[in-house]
This record gives structure tokens, sequence and C-alpha cells, in this order.
């Protein structure tokens, strides 16, 4: 297989997965020279193989053009895919430009849900959140303590957070931080934060910390499965130098959702970027079995304590 594309939407889950597929995958990054790239890496692999897919990317056009004939010249067995719906198809996840001003054919419009998505993911978020709460009750009444104890100060954090059509809401949270964890400015938290305090690291590894957001599930806030709710301080940042970054708020946000359980721990817009693209998928292609599959990977993130 020949990527025409940037590489860096292939992570090692996507390469680990699509290697079960095709013997070789070529990544072809940009370059200023496509000539000298195409002669020195793409033209003696040819001769390796009997069938060719070319994963083309519009936009390097000339590049495609190029690889197209060489596959021919050689008489060889060639399938063309542009990376819009290799991604969709193979990978599971909407490819999003890595240039701002480029455009992806397949998100010219991402519907919201519709009352035959909205109805059932009600029925799942009320019925899981009553239960939920039933079965965590003595973790609430532990960690309320626990919070006491360790660092003094209110037991519940309450954070702005950009909710559905760009509304904002504030996401509740048991504590994690001291006092004065954000006395520099809003952070993205990252591993080994020292702002954490030791029962915080453990609630965070295991999400606890999250459990006081069944309340916002109550309150019409959040939905169990979504995106992710970014503070708007970051979602402004991204709007700007991520294409299509604001669709994600035609639905609702979520306590967990397809980018949580399928990409690694991550900040900033690199990370924010490569999470939108399972985001968008799960907007555009959501079923039940995806509903219930994301539940069921979070059951697994959780207990195997894969934390943030």
């Amino acid at each position: 297989m020949i990527v025409t594309s940037y590489d860096y939407f292939l992570q090692k889950y996507d390469l680990a997965l699509l290697l079960k597929r095709y013997k070789e995958i070529i990544l072809i990054p940009h370059s200023d020279d496509d000539d000298y790239l195409l002669n020195h890496t793409v033209r003696p692999l040819l001769d390796k193989f009997e069938k060719v897919h070319l994963v083309t990317n519009p936009v390097y056009d000339k590049r495609n053009r190029v690889i197209y004939e060489l596959v021919v010249r050689k008489n060889k067995s060639i399938r063309i895919t542009t990376v819009y719906d290799f991604c969709e198809r193979f990978l599971k996840k909407v490819y999003i430009p890595d240039d701002i001003t480029e455009i992806n054919p397949n998100l010219l419009s991402v519907p919201t849900f519709g009352r035959r998505v909205r109805y059932p993911k009600k029925i799942i978020d009320v019925t899981i959140s009553i239960v939920l709460f039933l079965c965590t009750l003595p973790l609430w009444i532990l960690s309320f303590f626990r919070i006491k104890l360790q660092s003094p100060g209110p037991v519940f954090f309450y954070q702005e957070r950009v909710g559905m059509d760009n509304k904002l809401f504030h996401c509740i949270k048991f504590r994690s931080m001291g006092l004065d964890a954000e006395q520099n400015g809003a952070a993205f938290s990252k591993k080994k934060d020292s702002r954490i305090f030791p029962y915080g690291s453990f609630m965070r590894m295991t999400r606890i910390d999250e459990l006081p957001q069944i309340i916002n599930i109550f309150r019409r806030d959040l939905s169990l499965i979504g995106p992710r709710p970014e503070r708007l301080v970051f979602t402004e940042t991204f709007d700007e130098t991520i294409p299509y970054y604001n669709f994600r708020h035609n639905v609702k946000p979520g306590i967990t959702g397809y980018a949580q359980v399928m990409y690694s721990y991550g900040a900033g817009v690199y990370d924010a970027r490569h999470k939108l693209m399972y985001d968008l998928y799960y907007i555009k292609n959501w079923t039940l079995f995806l509903e219930l599959k994301i539940i069921l990977l979070t059951a697994v993130v959780i207990f195997g304590k894969r934390g943030r």
C-alpha cells in the first residue's frame, strides 16, 4: 500500500491494523522534490509486489499521477482510494487535513443527532447513570473524606466547559488538584502532574473523579458518550487551527467517548486533531453497536487503570 499524504494520521494502532492486511506500507510525506522521493522510495519497492493499493490525497495530484504511471508501466494491478474514504472505511475515523484551507469532501456537512439517535441515547444515559450512581455511592462517600484529608477545601470542582451549540456549562468533578493549581493560568493536565495530590492521582487513573458528571447528565448538559467537553480558552484556539473542529459541538459532549478510548493520553493541537478524527467519525457513523462498544471499551480502560 502506498499513502500519498502526510503520515501524521497513522498512529501505531493504525499501522498494526493495516499490516494485517498489507505486506508493506509506504508513506510518502510532504516534499519539495517529489521526483527524487518517488524514484528513490517508490520505484525500487514496486518490483516487490504485483498488487498496489494507492491511497491518494487530491492535494498532491502530480505525485499521484507519477505513481500511477509507474505502476501501470510495470504492468502492476492498482487500486486507488482517496485518503478521505480510506480513513473512514479502514481506520474508522475521519481524515482531518493538516492545512486549515484544505477541504475534506466527506465533511461538507456533519449531521446532528436526530430522533433516531437521541431517543436510544437518552434511554442509555438515564438508565446507566442511575445504576452507576447507586453502585458507586460508597465511592462518593469515600472520596469526600479522602479529598478533605489530603487537600482541605471544596470536594467538588466546577469548571466551565463548551457544550452543544457552543453553549457554556459547569462541568462537575471531584477535585483532584490543589486549590492553587491554575494560579499561572489554564493549562492541560499531564502525566505525573505535580498539581495533583495522591488520592487525586488515584481518582484520575480510575476515573473516579468523573463520577459527579452524572449530575451533568441529569441536568442535560452531558451525554454518557460524546466528544469530551473542552474549556473555552482551548476551543477558541482549536477552532482557528484545526479544520472542522467546531463540528464536534453539533452534539452533546460526553463523559467518555470514541476518541477517549481509541486515542492515548495527549494534549495540545496535535492531539486535539487526532481526537477530532474519532469524534467526527462517531457523529457521522453513529450506531447502537458503536455506542455499546465505547461503553465496553471505557470499562476496559477503567479496570485496566489506563488513566489520563
